[in-house]
């Protein structure tokens, strides 16, 4: 808003109240009152129309939007390390399991801080501030990292949400290649399980006052948790939310983006697993993907019986480049098409023509559709030497 300042024009001597400047006064005051009536009606215009700009409705706890100031977010990044006693983790180079299953978890928060860190008190932390926040899951592909996909999950930060990416014990990229590369892609039927664990665990540590991964406290909106995954990330978030073997009572959620992925049991003799109806879903995936064929994320698509369900078909891209930034157009239509996603479910709204259109603003690159049946994508034969071209 301006800042007051005191009128610098001095004020205007009083008329001497005699003769004909008497009579004239009431015609000389009405006509300063209009003057002045509009010089005020100027000042308020102006007045709004530098403040309206910074107000927006951010939806809040329950889908209640109130009116309040945005901050420009940056994205502040920790990593905190959670274990599951329950469970075992194998070796694939070697043969033996060993108990508890370790999940470093990347978590990026919006900040308003210059250098972000757990060394901020949680009294005084930037996020804090401002939030809470909305909370998304992301599963990482194979054999790769969170940090592959920091240009995407810094935008929904700066989209003022939270989001969590787990690395899998067995299939993140160090834990690869600390069994000197052996296929233990075999293990992502463990990572619904695994993103299962975190989602609970940041919850809890959220709500405690002392929690072992300071950032989180008083850090997230109560169960408004989305998921995310890519590759055989999506494959896990989607077994997750709607997987009649892996799903897992007590866990809701507001959304699923599933970026390039399939169902379990795709590919297998018996044919997929499955799947229950559930949260509302966006499926994205390139019609020249050959690692993960169209097919497949059709097929994903089709399983979900639910009328809430939207496809992104980008034209044409690699499989990984639309989501690590490396394919700049196809990475601007994902990150705003599923940004805006999160952010019409998060304030529990229902995506309609305006987000269509939204996600159609540019079809020589990638069309956004909807309904009963996928778009009519040709199948493809499948390449896994296709897989991280152009990483």
């Amino acid at each position: 808003m301006p800042e007051h300042r005191p009128a610098r024009r001095p004020a205007r001597p009083a008329a001497p109240a005699t003769g004909p400047a008497r009579r004239q006064a009431p015609r000389r005051r009405q006509r300063l009152a209009r003057t002045l009536t509009l010089v005020f009606a100027v000042a308020l215009v102006a007045a709004l129309a530098l403040v309206l700009p910074r107000l927006h409705h951010e939806p809040k706890a329950g889908g209640v939007a109130v009116t309040a100031s945005r901050p420009h977010f940056t994205a502040g990044v920790v990593s905190c390390t959670f274990t599951d006693g329950a469970r075992r983790t194998a070796n694939y180079l070697t043969g033996v399991s060993t108990a508890g299953r370790v999940i470093p978890t990347e978590i990026r928060y919006p900040t308003t801080s210059g250098s972000p860190g757990l060394a901020e008190t949680a009294g005084a932390h930037p996020a804090i501030r401002h939030g809470p926040y909305p909370l998304i899951v992301f599963a990482e592909g194979y054999a790769v990292t969170p940090a592959t996909y920091a240009k995407l999950l810094d935008r929904w930060v700066r989209a003022g949400f939270v989001v969590a990416a787990p690395r899998f014990p067995d299939t993140d990229a160090a834990a690869v290649a600390a069994q000197h590369n052996v296929d233990t892609e075999g293990d992502d039927v463990n990572q619904p399980a695994d993103t299962g664990f975190v989602t609970r665990t940041i919850e809890a540590e959220a709500s405690e006052p002392a929690s072992a991964c300071g950032v989180l406290h008083r850090l997230l909106i109560p169960n408004e948790v989305a998921l995310a995954g890519q590759s055989d990330g999506a494959e896990t978030v989607a077994g997750l939310a709607y997987d009649a073997h892996y799903a897992e009572a007590g866990l809701h959620f507001t959304a699923v983006v599933a970026l390039s992925g399939q169902a379990f049991g795709a590919e297998s003799s018996s044919g997929p697993d499955p799947y229950l109806a559930g949260p509302p879903l966006l499926v994205t995936q390139s019609a020249t993907d050959t690692c993960n064929p169209p097919q497949l994320s059709t097929q994903l698509y089709s399983l979900v019986h639910q009328s809430a369900k939207w496809f992104l078909e980008l034209r044409s891209a690699y499989h990984l480049p639309p989501y690590s930034g490396s394919d700049p157009t196809a990475f601007s239509a994902v990150a705003s098409v599923t940004t805006r996603f999160f952010s019409l479910e998060f304030a529990h709204g229902t995506p309609g023509q305006g987000f269509l259109a939204y996600g159609d603003r540019s079809p020589p690159v990638a069309t956004l559709s909807t309904g009963a049946s996928p778009p009519t994508i040709k199948p493809l034969t499948g390449s896994a030497a296709s897989c991280y071209l152009h990483y």
